[in-house]
């Protein structure tokens, strides 16, 4: 299997990505709890959280719009941001009316990029589910700074000319250094699931859909685009650092970016995974390519001194964002150029 893995610590500034009710005229951010070590022990807090869901929603609208700008096939409510997919017959296009089972799936992953992707689930009297080929989790507070993190109210007023008044609202507002964590299972895509595993897209079509589905997250996280209320909070952000892999056969994710270190941990746990799997009898050749990126807010360690050691995995450092992903998008398409000649 070919696998990426990506971890990024953001910091946001008065940002309104994710609300939950609001009662009266109060809005709220989403909180959530979050067990933290201290002192030998753990404590409870809460504290300003993004959803999985948002970042999900956010990802797959982007994934629609380049795979539609460069030709490659959305179906109908994908195309305009309604992920309900093929969830019931109601919904089904002609294409995949009278499909059940493996047909049914193979007929979604063929004519829409966003459902091979981001997976589906047909809850009819014979259900197909397909699992999203990327994984995505809630946005938190980093560990080591969360007694820095915090929601506050800000105070707004709108004019309301029926009755010629203002009307008072409050927004919750979060500022934070976010954690994220992506991956993405990319030997899944264009091969379906449910019933058997079988490619069902040429090399060409599956080697495209790779390609969009990195540059979806390369457009998502250097502009930060994801993320509810963005027309009035906008929020002030900055990527501070982030570590990515490309790892084959066996998946290789990184590490939880709740420091500063989690880039020089990442490291060592590759390292550590390349030697555990070539040892004993049965010996498994491991491949992992490791690029990190880092603002120089941080200090991240000494990575150098560990990057030495490594030589069974080729580890590079990007000044953006974009260039790490960009270059992870090559080391993956070239595995799959080996992969299809190995098959062939």
């Amino acid at each position: 299997m070919v696998f990426f893995s990506l971890a990024a610590r953001i910091l946001m500034n008065v940002e309104a990505l994710n609300m939950v009710e609001s009662v009266g005229n109060y809005i709220r951010h989403r909180r959530a709890p979050i067990v933290v070590p201290r002192n030998g022990g753990f404590m409870l807090r809460f504290a300003p959280v993004i959803s999985g869901e948002s970042i999900a929603h956010a990802y797959q609208e982007i994934l629609a719009e380049i795979s539609l700008k460069t030709g490659l096939p959305v179906c109908d409510n994908c195309k305009i941001g309604h992920f309900i997919k093929h969830a019931d017959e109601s919904v089904f296009e002609k294409w995949a009316q009278g499909k059940r089972g493996f047909e049914l799936e193979k007929a979604i992953v063929e004519n829409c990029v966003v459902e091979d992707i981001g997976g589906f689930m047909f809850a009819g009297t014979e259900p197909v589910k397909r699992t999203s080929r990327f994984q995505v989790g809630y946005m938190v507070p980093a560990l080591d700074t969360l007694s820095v993190a915090a929601t506050e109210a800000q105070f707004h007023t709108r004019y309301s000319t029926k009755r010629e008044y203002q009307s008072i609202y409050n927004v919750e507002i979060g500022s934070a250094i976010y954690s994220l964590i992506f991956n993405l299972n990319v030997s899944g895509i264009g091969v379906t699931s449910f019933e058997k595993v079988e490619k069902v897209l040429s090399h060409d079509e599956r080697r495209k859909r790779v390609e969009v589905a990195y540059k979806a997250l390369d457009i998502m996280l250097s502009n930060s685009l994801f993320g509810a209320r963005r027309a009035r909070f906008t929020p002030q952000w900055k990527i501070l650092s982030a570590v990515a892999i490309v790892s084959h056969p066996i998946s290789i994710v990184t590490e939880t970016p709740h420091d500063t270190r989690y880039i020089k941990r990442t490291l060592q746990k590759v390292k550590d995974v390349i030697s555990t799997l070539k040892t004993g009898n049965l010996k498994i050749e491991e491949f992992a390519w490791i690029g990190y990126y880092s603002s120089g807010d941080e200090d991240i360690g000494d990575i150098k001194t560990l990057k030495d050691t490594i030589k069974d995995a080729t580890v590079e450092s990007f000044d953006t964002i974009s260039a790490l992903i960009n270059k992870a998008m090559q080391v993956t398409l070239n595995l799959l150029e080996q992969e299809m000649k190995s098959t062939a």
